[in-house]
């Protein structure tokens, strides 16, 4: 029995702790660790590309690959993310395998990840209610640039979702949130497909949901948005079933959401220190 275990552990460490390639222009490599239920993943871990990760298993019966290894029977196995916490996994069925990437798409993930802060650079600030014009126009400028380069990542490999971009994917979201309305309507529909397969998160879909309609002039249908001065929630439609939207989407209650901007609900109304006209769910 020892040596199985430990030719089990030795080959799924190698698995994950695979060197970066030696050459900018060579592919990388993820590893993705996918929980199984009959056959399909059903959640799945996606590490960064070109991570070095600790990981090994167990299990009653392994089957091998030279990118994928199948665990399946009383599965056990620890893995530690990089600058992470050690992590144990069990379960019944669990795949793990590696995907080469290329220097293209690596460099995608790249930089919709280094979009975050300039995304927040002027909104994000606590005071940002009483942001001047100058400073509205430089985020707007950033706004711009960013939507750009998603737009070329969008070309080239499709809506970046969470299979493809793993965290950066709320990156690309928060972009698109920000960016002109042609834009929107534009990859509004991608977004929605993602959601559909599993490969974005529905609350990010029912901002933009919002946020366009909203421009549009149509009720919104999840709450998120608010104009005014002082703010007020924008129209609802079916006011009376709002909640059991946000709740289908994982988003809380209106009146939790609500206490966010210093309002009340459903009698929105605002203290002289609540945000700024415009203010809305994702800054």
């Amino acid at each position: 029995m020892k040596p199985r275990l430990h030719c089990i552990f030795s080959a799924i460490a190698a698995l994950a702790i695979l060197p970066a390639a030696a050459h900018a222009d060579e592919a990388l490599t993820q590893t993705t660790i996918s929980i199984q239920a009959g056959g399909k993943p059903v959640a799945a871990f996606v590490l960064p590309i070109g991570a070095k990760t600790a990981l090994s298993a167990v299990a009653n019966r392994v089957e091998r690959s030279p990118d994928r290894m199948h665990f399946s029977g009383n599965v056990q196995g620890r893995f530690k993310p990089p600058a992470g916490a050690e992590i144990v996994l069990y379960g019944d069925d669990i795949v793990v395998s590696r995907e080469p990437v290329g220097a293209e798409r690596a460099k995608a993930v790249h930089d919709l990840d280094a979009m975050s802060g300039p995304d927040q650079l002027y909104r994000g600030r606590a005071d940002a209610a009483k942001l001047t014009p100058d400073e509205w126009a430089r985020q707007s400028a950033i706004d711009a640039a960013n939507m750009k380069r998603l737009a070329e990542i969008i070309d080239a490999f499709g809506w970046p979702g969470l299979r493809f971009a793993g965290a950066a994917s709320q990156s690309a979201f928060l972009v698109l949130q920000h960016a002109d309305s042609a834009s929107q309507h534009k990859y509004l529909p991608l977004l929605r497909d993602a959601v559909a397969r599993n490969d974005a998160m529905g609350s990010q879909l029912a901002l933009l949901e919002d946020r366009v309609r909203v421009s549009d002039g149509k009720p919104q249908l999840y709450g998120s948005q608010l104009n005014g001065d002082p703010p007020r929630f924008a129209p609802i439609e079916d006011e009376a079933h709002v909640d059991e939207r946000r709740r289908s989407v994982g988003l809380p209650p209106l009146a939790e959401y609500a206490k966010m901007f210093g309002l009340s609900y459903p009698q929105a109304s605002a203290p002289a220190s609540a945000p700024a006209s415009g203010a809305a769910a994702v800054r």
